[in-house]
């Protein structure tokens, strides 16, 4: 199966860029997302909005006195995870005001403020204000979980290492993807015809996705197809929108272990 897998993704490669989605950014995790300590500190938080290799910081907490406090920071990448950065306190006109004047923005440098991503979904926030310190660890905050349920044109493609019996490569298990989704329990379905053989052919992959701030995972994922193949899975960064779903795939069959992407565009259809 895996054979026919790699000679059904050589027949339709060209397609891939138009109905797979790449990763988030050309820098890696996407960190965007509310970020907070944990319910033992609500109350408090900060927004990350990630570009590139840059996150704006927006800082809310609350003064000596109690009463709040936001400060914001323009982080830069400093290596795989690391960002780092000035943060500033600012003033301005009341927001009740007519028109906002911009030449009543005083803009004052407080401190630095960096972030370490352990994960894609935890770190350690350092800042500084005025010379104080403070070291937080940091998790996303979440809501409310993604509904993945629809039609899509997508599937899997992966790289596959370590294996037995074939050779390593590409594989590609790519056409119609339909997601049922009950609560946070995802059945995903491929249905593909396999290149030579002419016969339909489906990929069902199950698992339980895992609210992580605005996206999501999967553990613990069980796949097999109707040609033989059959293993486990996980996914990270399952990231959704009204243009589809996206997310990274680690896995493994009885021949060989996979990484690479698992998603697909909404079928207008």
């Amino acid at each position: 199966m895996t054979r026919i897998l790699r000679q059904y993704a050589a027949a339709i490669v060209a397609s891939l860029a138009v109905c797979l989605p790449a990763a988030a950014t050309t820098t890696g995790d996407d960190y965007t997302d509310q970020w907070w300590a944990g319910p033992q500190e609500s109350g408090w938080g900060v927004n990350f909005i990630q570009q590139g290799g840059t996150i704006f910081a927006t800082l809310f907490v609350y003064g000596t006195d109690n009463t709040p406090r936001w400060y914001v920071a323009t982080m830069l990448q400093q290596g795989t995870g690391n960002y780092g950065g000035q943060m500033y306190s600012t003033t301005g006109p009341y927001f009740g005001a007519g028109s906002f004047n911009t030449s009543n923005v005083v803009v004052t440098t407080v401190g630095n403020m960096s972030a370490n991503f352990s994960s894609p979904y935890a770190g350690t926030l350092q800042y500084s204000v005025n010379g104080t310190q403070v070291t937080k660890s940091i998790i996303r905050q979440g809501f409310s979980n993604n509904n993945l349920a629809g039609n899509y044109l997508g599937g899997l493609t992966a790289n596959g290492a370590n294996c037995q019996g074939t050779t390593n490569g590409p594989i590609l298990i790519h056409d119609t993807l339909n997601v049922a989704q009950s609560g946070q329990s995802l059945n995903m379905v491929v249905t593909f015809f396999a290149a030579g053989s002419g016969t339909q052919s489906q990929c069902t992959f199950n698992g339980t996705l895992t609210l992580q701030g605005r996206v999501g995972n999967v553990t613990n994922g069980t796949w097999n197809c109707t040609t033989g193949n059959h293993g486990n899975f996980t996914l990270d960064m399952v990231d959704a929108s009204q243009n589809g779903f996206n997310a990274r795939f680690n896995g493994s069959d009885q021949f060989c272990t996979y990484n690479g992407f698992f998603g697909g565009l909404k079928d207008v259809l």
